[in-house]
């Protein structure tokens, strides 16, 4: 048995669920129109006896605001009357696949960007009435096909007027239910649809109306001509069409891929963020076209989210769209196609970075944080991406990477040290860098959002592990230093033991434990988070996230050369107390972490002024 179909339905359905869009009835009838001039081209090559060489082809756009119509006409090569049988009266029927098929011996194909036999179809989405009329090259019968979209349609043979090629006459339905319909007449309108889907088909695409005859598309897919034929000038006009930005590019990148993929795609570079880049609602992607043909503006699909400041287009010639090629498929193509162009855009960066440092470092100023993304989810590139990073810190005011850090480190240096911070500003005066600061160690800073995550990524690089000094784990000292310190700690804790359980004791709220620590010089104490805590500032951010939990309790160290604590044993248990706050306070203010009670630690301050006034 056969399955059964209402050819009523199914025309009703694909009309109305395949397209999101009614414009996209002139995009694929553009795209039909450009198919037929293609196959023409092909066959005039094996019938000189046609006589087309010299011919123009070209494709017409004739609306008519009276009537209510629109006809898109093309000298192509045209339909027989078993064609349009076939081709037109099967639904899902793809001539151009047939055409491809029967021509698969021959290397020089011409690119057709039909495959599913239904695009046609979608001139009934705007009109309620159609009319084809076509006559193949070669021949002198015509084809005139009119359906209303009701299951059935007219055939007959009438030759056209104007010889080889097809007319797609469409009479348009009224939109009643539509508050402000798209008037598929009006010039303005039916050129804007032009420009975004069909501007760099290779045909011109007129368009006559009330006695003008003009060309409305570009035809200027500068992404296929060969770079060194194209003007800085060119690039910069085609970057403000994609990007919508008015400046100039920072940098272009033209890179046609070949082999088991082809495609060829131009990247830019922006030279500074948008305005809306980091609101969570902003779309990115580059555009896609198949065969010239726009697709769609926002490919998510073949580029991480990471590289999302890179602006441009792809332009495949056999990537799997669905049936209304709207939506791209997620398949093996696309996938390799994303590889290669992340490989592409790392590999000119790191070509960037050296040989021309300056422009690389003004990319990262904009958008270094963007790229640290993919050092925390880009397995695949992690190391690629790793080699790219730039930091601020301790050595001046220039930016360095890792590799430059490695090579300015002293011989006796164990790690590559780091301290996160809101601002390269506050962290160069932190007191976590005093001990550092005596050795001569250089300290990376990590100030930007996503370097929370950024540190909790970093292992080691070319085997020098990576650690935070505000973390307890920090190791400053030589074996000799080691056994110096262990005999000054035996009397500091003979000195300072009691005030230690003291403090331990008055913040046992706040803080895990207190130890005495020389990290420090000049600052009396600091907070450290445990080996395997999350920092403070990542749960600042987690909290501004909605994501906060219970306070990891830090440890305290304490400085016990510092004169406040000589001063701190002479005072009452009521004074020590309030010291011990104050002091506990200041530590937190030191890391830029906010105090729970502003107001008290202030007036802390003002009696112990008053308490050490002469008068």
């Amino acid at each position: 048995m056969q399955f059964q179909a209402e050819v009523k339905e199914i025309l009703h359905l694909m009309v109305h669920s395949l397209y999101s869009q009614k414009e996209i009835f002139l995009r694929e009838l553009i795209s039909n129109s450009s198919d037929a001039l293609d196959k023409l081209r092909f066959e005039a090559l094996i019938h000189p006896e046609w006589k087309l060489s010299e011919e123009e082809r070209i494709i017409t756009l004739i609306p008519d605001a009276k009537e209510k119509t629109i006809k898109i006409q093309d000298n192509g090569i045209g339909m027989s009357f078993d064609e349009v049988v076939q081709n037109i009266g099967t639904i899902a029927h793809s001539g151009t696949r047939e055409f491809l098929a029967a021509k698969q011996q021959i290397s020089e194909k011409p690119e057709l960007i039909g495959q599913f036999g239904v695009g046609f179809y979608s001139s009934f989405i705007v009109g309620d009435k159609v009319v084809l009329h076509t006559q193949k090259a070669g021949e002198t019968d015509g084809t005139l096909w009119e359906s209303t979209g009701d299951g059935n349609y007219s055939i007959s043979k009438v030759p056209r007027a104007e010889g080889h090629g097809t007319t797609v006459l469409i009479h348009f339905k009224e939109f009643k239910d539509e508050e402000n319909p798209q008037d598929f007449c009006d010039e303005w309108t039916l050129k804007s649809i032009v420009k975004k889907y069909s501007d760099f088909i290779a045909y011109p695409i007129k368009l006559k109306q009330d006695d003008k005859d003009e060309t409305i598309n570009s035809q200027k897919a500068l992404w296929l001509r060969s770079p060194s034929e194209i003007k800085p000038e060119e690039y910069t006009e085609f970057y403000r069409h994609v990007a919508h930005d008015w400046t100039e590019p920072l940098r272009t990148i033209h890179y046609k891929a070949e082999g088991t993929q082809e495609f060829t795609s131009l990247m830019f570079i922006p030279k500074n963020v948008p305005f809306d880049y980091n609101q969570r609602d902003t779309k990115y992607g580059m555009s896609l076209y198949v065969k010239r043909v726009f697709i769609t503006a926002h490919c998510e699909d073949l580029q991480p989210q990471y590289l999302r400041f890179i602006k441009g287009m792809v332009d495949s010639s056999d990537l799997s769209l669905n049936v209304s090629r709207e939506i791209l498929q997620k398949d093996v193509q696309v996938q390799r196609i994303q590889k290669a162009l992340v490989s592409k855009i790392l590999s000119y960066f790191k070509d960037m970075m050296a040989k021309d440092r300056k422009d690389y470092e003004t990319f990262f100023d904009s958008f270094g944080s963007s790229l640290k993304e993919g050092f925390v989810t880009d397995a695949a590139n992690k190391e690629k991406i790793q080699d790219l990073l730039l930091f601020k810190s301790t050595a001046g005011e220039a930016w360095t990477s890792l590799a430059e850090y490695v090579e300015r480190m002293k011989a006796e240096q164990k790690s590559i040290y780091f301290l996160t911070g809101d601002s390269t500003e506050l962290l160069q005066n932190s007191p976590y860098l005093e001990r550092l600061k005596a050795k001569g160690y250089e300290v990376l800073f990590l100030t930007d959002t996503v370097d929370e995550w950024v540190a909790r990524e970093l292992n080691e690089y070319r085997g020098k592990k990576f650690v935070s000094i505000a973390g307890e784990e920090l190791d400053l000292d030589t074996e000799d230093e080691k056994k110096t310190l262990e005999e000054e700690n035996k009397k500091t804790s003979e000195k300072f033991g009691d005030l230690k359980t003291f403090i331990e004791t008055t913040l046992k709220e706040q803080i895990s434990e207190v130890r005495f620590t020389n990290r420090l010089i000049d600052t009396p104490v600091c907070l450290v988070s445990n080996a395997h805590d999350m920092s403070t500032r990542m749960e600042r951010l987690m909290e501004a996230m909605g994501k906060g939990g219970t306070k990891t309790k830090r440890i305290l160290e304490i400085n016990p050369k510092h004169a406040v604590f000589e001063k701190i044993l002479s005072l009452t248990e009521k004074h020590k107390a309030e010291w011990i706050e104050i002091l506990y306070n200041q530590a937190l203010l030191n890391e830029g972490s906010p105090i729970q009670n502003p107001a008290k630690f202030c007036q802390q301050i003002a009696n112990i002024m008053v308490a050490a006034s002469p008068n």
